[in-house]
């Protein structure tokens, strides 16, 4: 897989965002499928890949979302940190790091769209809007999460590397 794959394959999950997804809605809520796939992405394949097609998606999702400009961009910027903290191994991640990431980033994703609603005066009360959408955001993240890593496990075929103590 390479760019070849995933620049498609961001174009076709910012579609699907925004227009199948809504059908499919749980509680009123659904998964954030463009960051579940870069976090995804990030852990199977590696940083390089993911730092390009994380802005990539960012664009794509502001640009067919009904959220203002820029709104998807800055919540998927974190991913470069998560990558930091991670620190530079020679292999990549597994499922409960990429669990964790998405968590992280779920939380930090949706508060990102929370205060720019705000800002905007068209959000409700914090505390509510946590509870209510934040933290079951996060959870249906998490379950998607987990087909879509092994998908991703799968189709990559490239040899793996392994850290030689």
């Amino acid at each position: 897989m390479s760019y070849w794959v995933g620049l498609p394959l961001l174009v076709l999950v910012a579609l699907t965002e925004v227009s199948v997804l809504p059908m499919f809605r749980v509680y009123g809520l659904q998964p954030n499928l463009m960051l579940v796939l870069l976090i995804a992405w990030l852990i199977v394949r590696g940083a390089g890949e993911a730092f390009v097609l994380a802005p990539i998606g960012g664009v794509l999702l502001g640009f067919v979302d009904g959220a203002p400009a820029g709104t998807a961009l800055i919540g998927l910027a974190p991913l470069a940190f998560l990558q930091d903290l991670r620190g530079s191994q020679l292999r990549e991640g597994g499922i409960i790091e990429a669990v964790g990431f998405t968590i992280l980033m779920s939380f930090f994703y949706n508060l990102v769209h929370l205060g720019v609603f705000t800002l905007l005066g068209e959000a409700g009360e914090w505390g509510t809007a946590f509870v209510r959408i934040v933290v079951p955001t996060v959870l249906l993240n998490v379950v998607t999460l987990l087909p879509l890593y092994w998908l991703l496990t799968i189709a990559n075929q490239e040899p793996r590397r392994t850290v030689y103590a």
